[in-house]
């Protein structure tokens, strides 16, 4: 028998190819093996409609579109998938706007492999 793992697939969406492989490299460590990667959101727009991701990952400055212009779309079109924003820029106003905006989940960059496994939890009780 087959375990359907629930967040599975997942997308990184960022512009940073060490920050994707970063994160990758977490999830894959915490267990997780369906993991899809896009560099902006002109990339993870094919992606998204193919895969269906249940959780993706995103960056809130990306060089294409900002994050949150992304998260208001993702919210509209794909209502069940669990949006985590990422950033360097983690002020309180930066945070409270992205969950205001639907995010399920928000991790300052540099993040680790706890931040990961936390939000990864968290997420499984929604």
């Amino acid at each position: 028998m087959e375990f359907v793992r629930p967040l599975e697939p997942i997308l990184i969406i960022d512009d940073v190819q060490d920050i994707r492989n970063y994160l990758n490299q977490i999830l894959t460590e915490l267990g997780f093996e369906d993991i899809l990667e896009s560099r902006d959101f002109e990339s993870a727009k094919s992606v998204i409609d193919e895969k269906s991701p249940n959780v993706i990952f995103l960056d809130i400055e990306l060089p294409d579109t900002d994050g949150t212009q992304i998260l208001e779309y993702l919210n509209d079109h794909y209502p069940h998938t669990h949006v985590v924003m990422c950033s360097g820029h983690n002020s309180l106003e930066n945070v409270q706007n992205t969950w205001e905006l639907g995010a399920k989940g928000f991790i300052a960059k540099p993040f680790n492999a706890k931040k990961v496994d936390t939000v990864m939890k968290r997420l499984e009780l929604i």
